[in-house]
C-alpha cells in the first residue's frame, strides 16, 4: 500500500505544479517562454497518468510516467542555468517571444519558477523510484 502513497505524493506534486503554473501565467500575467512551454508539457499529463496509477495503484504508470519528469527536469535546469549563468546559452532555443533567460520572479536570491519547476521533478521523480521499489518488495 505505500506504493500508492508515493504515487499520490507525486501525483499532489504534479497536480501543484500545473495549478501553479496556470495561475502565473492566467492569473499574474507572466509571460511564458519558450522552454517554460516545454516543462509544461512535460509535466501536465502527470496528473492524469500518476492520478490514474495512483488511484488503481498501478505499477505500470511508474514506467510511463518516469520520462515525463526527467525531461521536465532537463529543461529547467537549462533554464536556469540560463537565468543565473550570465551569458549561457549554448542553444537559442528562445529565439521569438519572451527571453528564457528573463527572471520574473526570484525569491531569496536564486528561487525562480525553473527553481521549483526543477525540485517538483526531483520529487516526483523520488516517489515514483520509492514506489518502484514498494512494489519491488511485495
Amino acid at each position: 500500500m505505500k506504493s500508492a502513497l508515493y504515487l499520490f505524493i507525486a501525483w499532489i506534486i504534479a497536480l501543484i505544479a500545473l495549478i501553479a503554473s496556470l495561475y502565473a501565467s492566467e492569473i499574474l500575467h507572466l509571460p511564458v517562454c519558450t522552454l517554460c512551454w516545454y516543462q509544461r508539457i512535460a509535466i501536465y499529463p502527470l496528473v492524469i497518468l500518476l492520478g490514474i496509477g495512483a488511484y488503481t495503484n498501478d505499477r505500470g504508470c511508474i514506467h510511463y510516467a518516469m520520462p515525463f519528469p526527467i525531461i521536465g527536469f532537463i529543461f529547467a535546469a537549462y533554464q536556469y542555468a540560463e537565468q543565473m549563468i550570465p551569458g549561457f546559452s549554448p542553444i537559442q532555443l528562445c529565439q521569438q517571444g519572451v527571453a528564457c533567460s528573463d527572471i520574473h520572479l526570484k525569491i531569496a536570491g536564486f528561487i525562480t519558477l525553473p527553481f521549483l519547476s526543477m525540485v517538483a521533478c526531483v520529487i516526483i521523480i523520488a516517489c515514483l523510484l520509492l514506489a518502484r521499489a514498494c512494489f519491488k518488495t511485495r
